[in-house]
C-alpha cells in the first residue's frame, strides 16, 4: 500500500498535522486551516455518529498552501495569531475566573465572620454614639460651668480688691507675728518660704 500525505483521515498518514485540508466540518468552509488536524480526526472518531464517521474522515484533504488564493493565506495567518493570542488569553481569564471563585469563598466566609462580627460592631458602635453624645453633653456642660467659673472668679477677684483694707486688717488681728506687708509675705535672708 503506498504512504498516505493526502488524507488525514484514512490509514497510515504520514503527511503534517497544520495546514490546510477539505471539509472540518459537515457546514461552513469548504477548506480551513488546522493547528492539528489529528485533533479534528480524533474528535471525529470519538464524537461523531458511528455512521458519518467514514465518510467524514474520507472528506478531509490536505491542500498544498500554494493552492490557498494569497488573501485567504494572509487571513489565516492574521486569524492564526489573534486566535493564539485569544486562547492564551482564555486560559488568564479562566485563572483569574478560578482565582476570583476562590476570593469570592473567602469573602463569604470572612463576610459570615464580619456579620458575626458586625453585631458586635454594630452594638459597641451604639454604645461609642452614646458615649458621644454625653460627652457632648458633659462638654457644653463643662463650657457653660467654665463661664460661670470664669465669672464668678472675675466677681471674686473685682471683691477681694474691694475688700482688700478690711482683710489686712484681720490678717493683721490673727496672725499679728506674720511678715505680712500687705500684698505677701516678706522673707528673711535665708528663710525658706
Amino acid at each position: 500500500m503506498p504512504t498516505n500525505t493526502t488524507h488525514p483521515g484514512k490509514p497510515k498518514y504520514e503527511g503534517p498535522s497544520t495546514g490546510w485540508f477539505t471539509l472540518l466540518h459537515h457546514a461552513g468552509e469548504p477548506v480551513e486551516y488546522s493547528a492539528n488536524v489529528q485533533e479534528r480526526i480524533a474528535d471525529t472518531r470519538k464524537e461523531k455518529p458511528k455512521q458519518e464517521r467514514a465518510i467524514r474522515l474520507a472528506a478531509i484533504c490536505l491542500v498544498p498552501t500554494a493552492r490557498i488564493p494569497l488573501p485567504l493565506c494572509t487571513a489565516g495567518a492574521a486569524y492564526n495569531t489573534a486566535r493564539a493570542a485569544y486562547d492564551e488569553a482564555r486560559a488568564a481569564y479562566y485563572e483569574a475566573e478560578a482565582a476570583y471563585g476562590k476570593a469570592g469563598a473567602a469573602c463569604r466566609k470572612a463576610g459570615a465572620a464580619y456579620g458575626k462580627a458586625g453585631a458586635a460592631y454594630d452594638k459597641a458602635w451604639a454604645a461609642y454614639d452614646k458615649a458621644l453624645a454625653a460627652y457632648g453633653k458633659a462638654g457644653a456642660a463643662c463650657r457653660k460651668a467654665r463661664a460661670a467659673y470664669d465669672e464668678a472668679r472675675a466677681a471674686y477677684d473685682t471683691a477681694g480688691a474691694a475688700c482688700r483694707p478690711a482683710l489686712n486688717a484681720l490678717v493683721k488681728e490673727f496672725a499679728p507675728d506674720a511678715p505680712w506687708n500687705g500684698s505677701q509675705l516678706v522673707f528673711t535672708k535665708g528663710a525658706q518660704s
